[in-house]
């Protein structure tokens, strides 16, 4: 991330091969972004993957270091063990087009990934510097996670806490792991070199299988559209070439809660 003296958006395409014999075919040809002028002088480089008909595309693009923008990357840190049908894969090592074992027993398809590297004391746009969040062994239950495992600073949990039942009238919610960091079990993290985070998206919604824990796939929320300009609007959805509208999402797959609900309930 950088300062620019004239932000642009910009596009490269750029070309890596599948490390694994899955059934889609990597290739890449132009794709057409918005073009917009952002008046934010803080940028950084957003490194995004997809499947499209059968074919994975990857772009890098240069674009505001916003909050809303940033939230779509974080995730994950190098190293966290995805559960996939042929077995846990580290995310770094994950590419679109493979299935992803879920919550519940289900599987659905790796569409999207994106990546970002935070490199500690850059600018940003954000209020809050950026955190990780080490979970210790067992902390949410035996072999949850089953060694300590570290997360990055936009990772929700599904929790299925009977308060939270009782509150929402739902089965479960999906909270931030940052609302739940004590310290001990859950500790807040300042990274000290660059440190690359990563998210991933579904053919829908989904609570997927990390570390043992259950966390959400992307999603932007239904606040998203309405955060942002629809300059910025476009632009974010420049990071999503195989959907045509933020409503491809579709519907969260449980609520979502903040911290200070979560303190407000339990």
């Amino acid at each position: 991330m950088s300062y620019s003296p004239a932000p642009q958006l910009s596009q490269t395409t750029t070309q890596r091969r599948p490390s694994t014999g899955w059934t889609v075919k990597r290739n890449t040809r132009p794709v057409s972004l918005p073009s917009v002028q952002p008046r934010a002088r803080v940028n950084r480089r957003f490194e995004v993957e997809w499947l499209e008909e059968g074919d994975i595309l990857s772009n890098t693009i240069a674009a505001p270091a916003l909050p809303a923008f940033e939230q779509a990357f974080g995730a994950f840190t190098h190293g966290v063990l995805i559960q996939t049908t042929e077995g846990p894969v580290a995310v770094e090592d994950l590419v679109p087009g493979m299935h992803l074992e879920c919550a519940g027993g289900n599987v659905s398809q790796l569409t999207w990934k994106g990546a970002i590297t935070l490199v500690p004391g850059a600018p940003t746009l954000s209020d809050m510097p950026d955190r990780l969040y080490r979970v210790m062994p067992d902390a949410f239950g035996l072999g949850r996670p089953l060694q300590d495992q570290t997360f990055g600073p936009h990772v929700r949990r599904l929790d299925r806490d009977a308060k939270l039942r009782a509150a929402l009238g739902s089965e479960a919610a999906l909270v931030p792991l940052s609302a739940v960091a004590d310290g001990s079990s859950v500790i807040e993290v300042t990274p000290v070199s660059p440190t690359r985070v990563y998210h991933l998206a579904c053919t829908t919604h989904e609570t997927i299988l990390a570390a043992g824990l259950e966390v959400e796939s992307f999603h932007p929320g239904p606040e998203a559209p309405l955060s942002l300009p629809e300059e910025m609007l476009r632009l974010f959805m420049g990071f999503f070439p195989h959907m045509t509208s933020i409503r491809d999402f579709g519907k969260l797959t449980a609520p979502r809660i903040t911290a200070e609900d979560l303190v407000a309930i339990l």
